[in-house]
């Protein structure tokens, strides 16, 4: 079974606290993530010393696990080549795993480009201010070794949108529009997405969601099929009017399902002014421009007026290219969409040649299996059976049958 960790951020964002906490209350050991983290003074000179506490708190009644990173530093600012040659020398102290080094190293030298290319400078010139500070190593060695004592790393780790807040903000750099800029630049590069609210203050922080972009594998709506084995809540500093605020980890084995998955936009117009030789060209011009499937029924609209509804079937990605052919091709005004989630079975076209009346013929069968392999249906292509049908004066249905004989004796299970 693969192991799944979703992490679950849209409706109270992420922070690097957020996500240690969430991951130390899913079951990570506090006294191995301290061993680790009491190797940041002796290779970031900064930073004097350091201490994890994790406690229990509850947030709009819900109880979640915090962590309070007890720090002593110099203050100012950091030079950022300093502060990632620090970073592998702790990693290398630390002896943590390949996957673990790699999420680190990623994670602080994408915050150190992101710093460097919001103030036009190059990295090896870039001086950091809250990115440069012990607290930063922490909580990026706190979650990768986390990650390690978990089993993050052996499956895949899935994230739903990130909530990242709204009004304003202020840091070392002034007052900003939330969410932050190195957030919003973070999310550009690596396609993270995000929405704004539930509340105007900041959500997500640089670091929270640095560290997801290089966890997560994909970024998804929903959950996927799993088994939850541990969950673990991690709370972040204030108490929200709205919502709890909290960041959901899910930890568990994938659900091995034996037919796939996937998403389709469904969007639909009422028509009620349309003559059928106009819907009908323009039913087929949406199915020639790529929709998956395209169909017409009957309604009755206000004013007891006779009308259709068109329906499209698509793919999400073609959805708005398909809905403004669909307004063309009919004046309506707009469509209602939504979107589908979808068990399917793998298709194959083959083609099989078979003998009829003496005489051999190629025929397209569709096949359709699960995710084992195993043929679940199959059926000849029709365009194929009449032409052959006409071909020899005999009855499709005949012609049919005998297609469906020879594909079930020569393809095997």
């Amino acid at each position: 079974m693969t192991r799944i960790t979703l992490i679950d951020p849209q409706t109270a964002g992420i922070s690097g606290d957020m996500l240690l906490a969430a991951l130390i209350d899913a079951g990570a050991d506090v006294k191995q993530i301290q061993r680790v983290l009491d190797l940041i003074p002796p290779h970031y000179t900064k930073c004097k010393k350091i201490r994890l506490q994790f406690t229990e708190v509850k947030r709009h009644g819900f109880r979640a696990g915090a962590v309070d990173l007890a720090i002593t530093e110099d203050e100012g600012e950091t030079d950022a080549h300093g502060f990632l040659q620090a970073a592998e020398r702790i990693a290398e102290a630390s002896q943590i795993s390949q996957e673990a080094t790699t999420l680190v190293t990623k994670s602080l030298e994408r915050l150190v480009g992101v710093e460097s290319r919001l103030h036009g400078i190059s990295p090896n010139e870039a001086h950091l201010h809250e990115a440069g500070s012990a607290d930063t190593l922490a909580d990026v060695f706190g979650v990768a070794t986390a990650c390690d004592l978990l089993g993050v790393f052996d499956g895949e780790v899935y994230s739903t949108p990130i909530a990242v807040g709204g009004g304003v903000l202020s840091f070392s750099h002034g007052t900003v529009s939330a969410p932050a800029p190195a957030v919003l630049e973070i999310a550009r590069e690596r396609m993270v997405p995000i929405h704004g609210g539930p509340e105007n203050v900041e959500l997500a922080t640089p670091t929270g969601i640095t560290i997801l972009a290089n966890l997560a594998h994909k970024f998804v709506e929903n959950y996927p099929g799993m088994v939850p084995e541990a969950i673990g809540h991690g709370a972040g500093k204030r108490e929200l009017n709205t919502a709890p605020n909290l960041l959901r980890v899910v930890i568990g084995r994938g659900i091995e399902l034996t037919l796939n998955e996937d998403t389709v936009n469904i969007f639909e117009t009422n028509l009620d002014d349309l003559p059928g030789e106009v819907l009908g060209h323009a039913l087929q011009q949406i199915l020639d421009a790529g929709a998956k499937d395209a169909w017409i029924t009957p309604a009755q609209f206000k004013k007891n007026r006779p009308g259709q509804v068109l329906h499209v079937m698509c793919d999400p990605a073609d959805a708005e290219r398909l809905a403004s052919i669909t307004m063309k091709e009919t004046g309506t005004l707009g469509v209602r969409y939504q979107q589908w989630n979808r068990f399917k079975l793998q298709r194959e076209i083959r083609k099989l040649t078979v003998e009829i009346e003496r005489r051999k013929l190629d025929v397209r069968v569709k096949f359709a299996r699960d995710n084992s392999g195993r043929i679940i249906n199959m059926k000849p292509e029709f365009e194929d059976i009449q032409a052959i049908a006409k071909e020899l004066s005999i009855p499709a249905r005949k012609v049919a049958e005998i297609v469906q004989r020879e594909a079930q004796r020569t393809v095997p299970e």
